[in-house]
């Protein structure tokens, strides 16, 4: 009954926007991608994999890796996550192109199999809920909310209330349902009208659970204010903003 979790996440744009946040999300997403699949964030170890351009004597060029690794090593502090492997390679450059800055973070958790969930939807007019890592006006996310959530979410996953379970990545809220739909052919009615935004924003961190038990998740969530999404149903579409 036991099993290895295995998962990585990189974001070649944020990456390139800015190679902290790139590092330090590139952390979080893998690690909350664990806990979606019901690992315990507390038991995961990491290993790093980068990947920049040949850095010369450019100092802005030396500053990009270890922008990343400063990134990285501020996520697995927070959380509290060695790593305790990887590799590394300056050598990306090839005339005039060059790598984007590469830190791919790859998260690995031993789990008893009877307890991992996977993505897809399961059953019908149950709700689903997300909970979402706040951020600060520079980007970066609240640690210790985000431990709290990935503790919790474990702990109900344990108890086998929650049916399925998924991270939200760069295609935001619209991609995370559409791949949960996908699956088994459930459909989703959103239970209130969201802007554009709301539907097409990553939310990196952000975790959606499917539940099979209505009657306790309000409470035991309550510090961490999950939000309503929605209801799975029979019909194979997906309903929001009074269109299908």
């Amino acid at each position: 009954t036991t099993g290895t979790i295995m998962t990585f996440r990189y974001n070649p744009y944020l990456a390139e926007w800015s190679p902290f946040h790139g590092a330090m999300y590139a952390v979080l997403e893998a690690v909350g991608k664990v806990v979606a699949i019901g690992g315990d964030y507390r038991k995961i170890r990491l290993t790093l994999q980068e990947y920049f351009p040949k850095l010369g004597q450019d100092p802005k060029k030396w500053g990009k890796p270890v922008s990343a690794l400063l990134g990285a090593y501020y996520a697995q502090k927070r959380l509290g996550i060695p790593a305790i492997g990887g590799k590394d390679s300056m050598s990306g450059t090839f005339k005039d192109l060059e790598v984007p800055p590469t830190l791919v973070a790859f998260a690995v958790c031993p789990v008893k199999v009877n307890r991992v969930i996977s993505q897809e939807f399961k059953n019908i007019n149950q709700p689903v809920i997300m909970l979402t890592v706040p951020r600060d006006s520079a980007g970066v996310p609240d640690f210790t909310k985000a431990k709290v959530i990935y503790d919790k979410v474990h702990q109900y996953i344990q108890t086998g209330k929650v049916s399925a379970s998924y991270t939200i990545k760069m295609g935001g809220l619209a991609e995370a349902i559409s791949k949960m739909c996908f699956g088994n052919k459930i459909g989703f009615r959103f239970a209130k009208n969201l802007t554009e935004q709301e539907l097409f924003s990553p939310d990196y961190g952000g975790i959606i659970l499917e539940l099979r038990d209505q009657s306790d998740w309000q409470e035991y969530f309550s510090e961490i204010q999950p939000i309503l999404l929605g209801y799975t149903q029979i019909q194979p579409v997906i309903q929001v903003n009074n269109t299908i």
